[in-house]
């Protein structure tokens, strides 16, 4: 009996466990703090590309959660590269780690609970030109403080949100929040110069009545003309990366499309990256050349679309995309969904994070986590299935 009430309050932790966790984590906080307001010379953050064709590479990315109940690995180990005027999709299901990677990208993880404790964030700017050796030097944003930071956000990276109603102010006007890029980038600017900036990136973004809009509230506007602003917000700066957070989430089919093919045109346009987030693969097959799915904050698969839409090799990335409905279903016949559930991301063992799940699981799933398998030039995989091959 007593054995038996032991393994069911098993997920609880004792006060004396709670007080351990809380001591470790005001000291991980406190550390990590410190290291973004350190004072650092340019050449303590600076690094040099792997492939200077890439406007930015993700390696080894480690992003942390300290919470009461432990430490949550929200980002694990994730790699991949948004190579220069490319659109790259990242996929996966809610809580997989997505947004949690663009916002590292952002140094925007919401501290002191979430941290970046690891990897490289290697940045391609281009003022910094080549090292004596002809390598493209970099920005390591992972070891960047915050104050350098300032620089590059919201004027070389941007990102366009979720939900454009919380991500803009409600006591301001589109026209205030629009100029206030132009002043922070570009000091010298003056109020009319500002302005004409600013009704030109409406126009951009297809506002039939830009200065209307220019002085109106965020409220006055409909879901798509807000994120029409936020798109505007987001070239304000001349971009050399976009990161598209799901930007089609809040808004209905019709205008999901319109803003898919404008965000299309402006990347083509502008001559831009885009590193779109969506858990829609239909978005991705419309969007993406490059594709990277994610599942409990690893990265489990990554290729061109063709390789990730015809040839997917993960047992994840095909249960992604049988649940998808098509146009010819049988409507009695209901939608396959993957069964069981996402692993508790705290304090996650080191094995295969789908086992529990995935029909062709074997013993060797059980051992340490696979590592990423090279299918061909454009296509990886993290799954012992393929390790012969």
């Amino acid at each position: 009996m007593k054995k038996e009430k032991k393994e069911k309050y098993s997920n609880y932790i004792s006060l004396k466990e709670s007080r351990k966790i809380i001591r470790y984590n005001i000291g991980q906080m406190k550390y990590y703090e410190r290291l973004k307001r350190k004072k650092k010379e340019p050449s303590e953050y600076t690094t040099t590309m792997h492939d200077e064709n890439n406007i930015i590479e993700v390696e080894d990315l480690e992003t942390c959660f300290f919470t009461d109940t432990g430490t949550v690995q929200s980002v694990h180990g994730v790699s991949f590269a948004v190579p220069k005027n490319k659109v790259v999709g990242i996929v996966g299901e809610s809580g997989c780690g997505k947004s949690v990677t663009s916002l590292s990208i952002m140094q925007l993880v919401q501290a002191p609970q979430g941290q970046v404790v690891g990897g490289q964030i290697r940045f391609n700017a281009e003022e910094l030109g080549y090292d004596e050796e002809g390598r493209k030097l970099c920005y390591d944003i992972v070891q960047m403080p915050t104050k350098e930071m300032y620089n590059i956000r919201g004027k070389d990276i941007t990102m366009i949100f979720q939900e454009p109603m919380t991500s803009l102010n409600p006591v301001f006007t589109i026209g205030y929040q629009l100029d206030e890029v132009s002043f922070l980038h570009t000091p010298d600017i003056t109020k009319e110069a500002a302005k004409a900036y600013s009704i030109e990136m409406l126009k951009k973004v297809g506002i039939s009545m830009p200065e209307h809009t220019y002085e109106s509230y965020p409220h006055e506007l409909s879901g798509g003309m807000r994120q029409r602003v936020m798109i505007a917000m987001a070239l304000a700066g001349r971009p050399k990366l976009i990161i598209a957070d799901e930007p089609t989430t809040a808004l209905d089919v019709t205008i999901q499309a319109q803003i898919l093919e404008l965000l299309r045109d402006l990347q083509k346009q502008e001559g831009c990256s885009i590193m779109l987030i969506t858990h829609d693969l239909g978005v991705i097959a419309e969007m993406a050349d490059e594709v990277v799915i994610m599942y409990a904050g690893r990265v489990i698969e990554r290729g061109t679309v063709q390789d990730i839409f015809h040839h997917p090799l993960h047992p994840y990335t095909v249960g992604l995309q049988k649940s998808k409905p098509l146009i010819n279903s049988d409507t009695n016949e209901p939608l396959y969904s993957i069964p069981g559930q996402v692993p508790n991301p705290i304090n996650l063992p080191n094995c295969c994070y789908f086992r529990n799940r995935c029909g062709k699981c074997m013993e060797k799933c059980k051992g340490e986590y696979p590592h990423e398998i090279k299918v061909s030039e454009t296509h990886s995989v993290s799954c012992y299935l393929y390790e012969q091959e």
